[in-house]
């Protein structure tokens, strides 16, 4: 049989018998092919007991041992069967990291638990985290801030902790500005808010245009409280500005004009009253060193040797400077100074005297607080005067003696002494003299109260 008639026959062979070879063929082929399935499915379900048993023990927050369990499994695995393993948990992770994070947003889990899980994912470092969801999670914080679905101490700290995730690094930086800048925006909403309650109206005013144009509620908000300020402004400040002109303090008052004249312009009531009270601050306002200058001529002391602590005091509704004085650091004076005649008043009572002999006057502080001028020597006598002549006593002249002097002309300085000491005041000493051969007449006028005295011999009497 030549090989041409073989072939021939082989080929009717196999066309009788292709139906048997087929399904021979066929069935041989799908037992391969089971097999493959079997193998690669039991490789798989492998992996997947192994991933879940390292998911739960995530959830469950024992760390530790997931993470041993990870390390075991890095060392008994293939390189092949490590990767599925990988993949399989990344998958699981990152819906557990994604459901974790909404479970923080409400309360649901506490911190400590969510960073636990963060740290734990972050060690195992062949676990792919999708950062895009995360990412997408944290703009959905940003957008429930500024809807006030969540407080401000939730969202920046879900932010901020979601932020160590491996990989992230400033991912989130954006949306915890944006909660920063909100947050710092609606605290300077409610200072606003306070500020107008305590009829700070200009303050509030400030405050409320700083509050941010993407916080669209409080930006409304502000800019129609901004208006009711502005209308609220203008009687309050002007009695203010008045209050303080009163008081002297003329800074202050065309301070309160300032802050009503931005949205007044031409209102001819704030242009007057702003006229007056410039005019006031430059008539009435004593700097330090026209008060070093003034003290300095008065006393003939050396200007470089002064130095002062001065304030401004109003006393009758006129105002002066309470000043206190030293030279080369000792005080050696407390004086008042009439801001518009420029006169000076020196501190002095029976406890307190600084001798000066250059000041225009005295004064005291009084019990109640008040302040009490004394009267001076030129009306004392002129007081006395008057006296003598109702009286009808008749005198050649009267001295003015000092209280070291005034012993001389009387007997009684006993009395003197004890009267001086019991009632604390300070007087003038006056000698009357009466003419020749005739006893001089002492008299003390009370400075503050401008009481007369006579001094004889039965004692000290209210003349």
């Amino acid at each position: 049989m030549n090989l041409k008639e073989k072939f021939d026959e082989w080929i009717d062979f196999i066309d009788s018998k292709k139906k048997i070879i087929i399904t021979t063929s066929l069935s041989i082929l799908g037992f391969i092919v089971l097999i493959i399935i079997f193998l690669v499915s039991s490789d798989e379900l492998s992996v997947s007991k192994e991933s879940n048993i390292l998911v739960k023990n995530i959830e469950q927050r024992k760390y530790s041992i997931a993470l041993n369990n990870y390390e075991d499994w890095e060392k008994e695995f293939s390189r092949s069967k490590m990767n599925r393993l990988n993949k399989s948990v990344s998958k699981k992770i990152n819906k557990l990291l994604l459901d974790s994070g909404d479970k923080y947003i409400t309360g649901q889990i506490s911190k400590e638990q969510y960073i636990g899980l963060i740290n734990t994912i972050n060690a195992l470092e062949n676990i792919n985290v999708d950062l895009k969801k995360i990412i997408e999670q944290a703009k959905r914080v940003d957008e429930m801030y500024q809807e006030e679905n969540i407080k401000y101490d939730t969202a920046i700290s879900y932010i901020n902790t979601a932020s160590i995730i491996n990989g992230m690094v400033n991912s989130l930086d954006i949306y915890k500005n944006n909660i920063e800048e909100i947050n710092q925006s609606r605290k300077i909403y409610k200072s606003a808010l306070k500020y107008q309650t305590d009829k700070k109206y200009y303050e509030a005013i400030t405050s409320y245009d700083k509050v941010l144009q993407i916080d669209k509620k409080y930006y409304e908000l502000a800019n129609k409280n901004k208006k009711e300020c502005i209308e609220l402004m203008y009687n309050y400040y002007i009695e203010k500005s008045k209050e303080a002109n009163k008081n002297g303090d003329y800074e202050e008052a065309l301070q309160y004009i300032d802050y009503i004249k931005e949205y007044y312009i031409d209102d001819e009531t704030i242009l007057e009253l702003e006229k007056q009270y410039q005019t006031n601050l430059a008539m009435y306002t004593l700097t330090t060193d026209d008060i070093l200058n003034l003290i300095s001529k008065k006393s003939n002391k050396k200007k470089s040797n002064l130095s002062i602590n001065s304030f401004q005091q109003m006393v009758d509704d006129e105002k002066y400077y309470y000043t206190e004085v030293y030279e080369h650091d000792t005080l050696i004076d407390e004086v008042l100074i009439d801001a518009k005649s420029k006169e000076i008043y020196s501190y002095k009572d029976s406890n307190k005297d600084y001798k000066t002999n250059y000041s225009d006057g005295y004064f005291r502080v009084t019990s109640d607080g008040s302040i009490q001028f004394a009267i001076s020597e030129e009306k004392a006598q002129f007081i006395l005067e008057k006296k003598l002549e109702e009286k009808q006593n008749k005198y050649k002249k009267i001295i003015s003696v000092s209280d070291e002097k005034i012993g001389k002309y009387i007997d009684n300085k006993v009395d003197l002494d004890k009267k001086l000491k019991s009632d604390g005041d300070i007087y003038y000493y006056k000698v009357v003299n009466k003419g020749l051969f005739k006893k001089k007449e002492v008299y003390i006028i009370n400075m503050y109260t401008e009481k007369v005295y006579l001094i004889d011999n039965d004692g000290i009497k209210n003349y």
